[in-house]
């Protein structure tokens, strides 16, 4: 037939060029960077889920994001300032001897509740330090109606965790006239005077 015949000269057309698809899109992908020698000093796990397993432990789940980590080693949950021993590891619902930056994997730790953690890290013990503050270039999307004014309270996400969080703004001015010196650079027909906020120091955000 004319479908057969279509098919046998154009090969691509086909569903038996599988080998030919693989060798393309392998010579295209570059791998990614990842740890030449991972270090179990340098373990960092995003957990995405924790629940309790009776008679085995609490699994956490999630994203190995550098070093490694195999069973007996000791991990640190940040947030919670305490230590467990890693029982077990789980990759893909079989048992693993390591894991490292990369990997999508189950954890296994022992004498600890679930209710402690939805999400978040654990790492290698004292590698991850906990701040009070931090300093941000802060740019407000126009989906949010609502005011940012110093004093005011916002949940901060970083990675998979989340704080509420007192803050204070200063410096729109000055960074809203570089932004807009560099605007009237590059297109001098199009440039508008705006108007500022109210002050530059502890003042509020919206320009």
């Amino acid at each position: 037939s004319s479908s057969s015949s279509y098919s046998s000269n154009n090969p691509i057309a086909g569903t038996n060029n599988i080998h030919g698809l693989l060798n393309i899109l392998q010579s295209q992908m570059r791998p990614p960077n990842r740890d030449s020698k991972p270090s179990p000093d340098r373990f960092h796990f995003a957990v995405d889920h924790c629940f309790p397993i009776k008679g085995q432990g609490t699994v956490l789940t999630g994203t190995c994001l550098s070093g490694s980590a195999r069973p007996n080693d000791m991990v640190e949950f940040p947030t919670l300032a305490t230590q467990k021993k890693v029982k077990g590891l789980q990759m893909f619902r079989r048992k693993a001897n390591v894991v490292q930056q990369g990997d999508r994997a189950g954890i296994c730790v022992s004498n600890f509740d679930a209710k402690l953690m939805e999400r978040g890290i654990i790492a290698s013990p004292g590698t991850v330090k906990l701040i009070r503050g931090a300093i941000a270039v802060v740019r407000k999307v126009r989906f949010f109606k609502g005011g940012l004014a110093s004093g005011a309270k916002f949940h901060v996400s970083v990675g998979h965790t989340t704080v509420m969080a007192t803050v204070s703004f200063w410096g729109a001015r000055e960074i809203a006239a570089q932004v807009e010196e560099g605007s009237e650079k590059k297109n001098a027909s199009n440039a508008q005077k705006k108007s500022f906020g109210k002050s530059s120091l502890g003042g509020s955000a919206d320009l």
